[in-house]
């Protein structure tokens, strides 16, 4: 959460405690498109993330090091635990450790970290999702929908075989009442074209002001935050980044400010662990950051 003092500079409001727990493997399968999905239960006390928040899985002490950033893919309740649930591609040491882990095994959590999405503000919710973006967005869905707000859902990828958990996404969607619009860059499923592309198509119908949640390759987060900016739209979008410690103290993750944040930055109101003039870090100011806080033709 931010607001503005008489200066005009922003203030940032405090994260939520994060702590460290033991979870367990309650459920791991395959989701289709080379994905999987993990549900970790924890019992005690644990503040529920909020869609577009993350947390780090501290692995067991092979192969890897570093724990891994998550972004969170559903919460729920089972009895007294606390279900957290991740979509994810095994693709390196650390990811295919974790495709390893069998239900009963404990892990390692620390969390809940970042920001996430304000899914409070007012307009018309569009949410763009490219490949396993669709996760998170799903389950701020949920939420937008628990609050009696219908969405529109954009879903997007190459072709039909990387709309990961597209059934998934279809049936959810039906029950919560939102609109699911596909599109595929060689149009072998939906629109054909891309979710920008679908998403300029769509805003015609729609009642304005739109406000537009969006996760997914930092190229299509780029297209998303100009649409916006050249729409007078408002735009969330859900960064990555190398989060080693996902607490803003390794540094790791900086993202670089727009010109007109660098000249709003107020080190005496801003804590050390947000970054300086020049750099947000991804993990504390984001994963979510607004499409006029960074300047896109650095972020790579």
């Amino acid at each position: 959460m931010t607001s503005k003092n008489g200066s005009g500079s922003t203030v940032h409001a405090p994260l939520a405690a994060w702590r460290q727990v033991r979870s367990q493997v309650v459920r791991h399968l395959d989701y289709g498109a080379g994905h999987r999905w993990l549900d970790l239960a924890i019992e005690g006390e644990f503040e529920p993330p909020v869609p577009g928040q993350f947390v780090q899985l501290l692995m067991p002490p092979a192969p890897v090091l570093l724990p891994r950033p998550m972004s969170v893919a559903g919460v729920r309740r089972e009895r007294k635990k606390l279900v957290i649930g991740f979509l994810y591609a095994p693709v390196g040491a650390g990811t295919a450790a974790l495709a390893s882990l069998a239900p009963g095994e404990d892990v390692e959590l620390l969390g809940p970290l970042g920001r996430g999405y304000p899914l409070e503000a007012p307009g018309t919710p569009v949410l763009l999702a490219g490949g396993r973006g669709v996760a998170p967005l799903l389950f701020a869905a949920n939420v937008l929908a628990a609050s009696g707000r219908r969405v529109e859902f954009v879903f997007g990828a190459r072709s039909k075989e990387f709309l990961v958990g597209v059934a998934d996404a279809r049936e959810r969607l039906a029950k919560l009442g939102g609109r699911l619009h596909l599109c595929t860059d060689d149009g072998s499923r939906g629109f054909r074209g891309n979710v920008i592309e679908r998403l300029t198509q769509l805003a015609r119908t729609l009642p304005a002001p739109l406000v537009i949640h969006a996760c997914g390759p930092h190229g299509m987060l780029k297209s998303a935050a100009a649409w916006a900016i050249a729409n007078g739209a408002r735009a969330h979008l859900a960064m990555e980044s190398v989060m080693a410690c996902g607490t803003g103290v390794c540094r790791g993750c900086p993202m670089p400010r727009s010109a007109a944040r660098s000249a709003a930055f107020d080190p005496a109101r801003t804590p050390s662990l947000y970054g300086n003039r020049d750099y947000a870090m991804c993990c504390t100011e984001g994963p979510v950051f607004e499409s006029a806080d960074l300047d896109w033709e650095r972020v790579h």
